[in-house]
């Protein structure tokens, strides 16, 4: 939140209270849904997994639409180093860090996976 702030009103200075302040409030307003409003949270629920649909669709169609094309030979074959990195396998390595610790925990295969519907979680 702090961050589209930022990017959005030139004026504003970012303070580290500020991200403070924003956390409280963020917990604040679970701490009452989940007290007072928990009956409501299938429906809730139901209303992100159509937004999310819809919000794939909504941003991907554009992107198909609009993004420049390229050939396949150029998309499988050309490896290029953007960040610096003394080699093309070390600008990899570094690269591939986000998609590594996105699994590195035990449970977390299981929470990027869609429960309850897909044959191929654990529970």
């Amino acid at each position: 939140m702090q961050g589209l702030i930022t990017l959005s009103v030139s004026s504003y200075n970012a303070q580290p209270w500020h991200g403070t302040l924003i956390v409280i409030g963020v917990v604040c307003f679970t701490v009452f849904f989940n007290t007072f409003l928990a009956k409501r949270l299938p429906f809730v629920e139901g209303m992100m997994l159509i937004l999310h649909i819809v919000g794939l669709f909504a941003i991907m169609i554009p992107l198909w639409i609009l993004a420049p094309r390229n050939n396949s030979t150029a998309v499988f074959t050309e490896f290029r180093n953007n960040g610096g990195w003394s080699t093309k396998g070390t600008s990899f390595m570094v690269g591939l860090n986000p998609l590594v610790v996105s699994l590195l925990g035990f449970d977390s295969s299981v929470h990027m996976c869609m429960y309850e519907s897909s044959s191929l979680c654990p529970i």
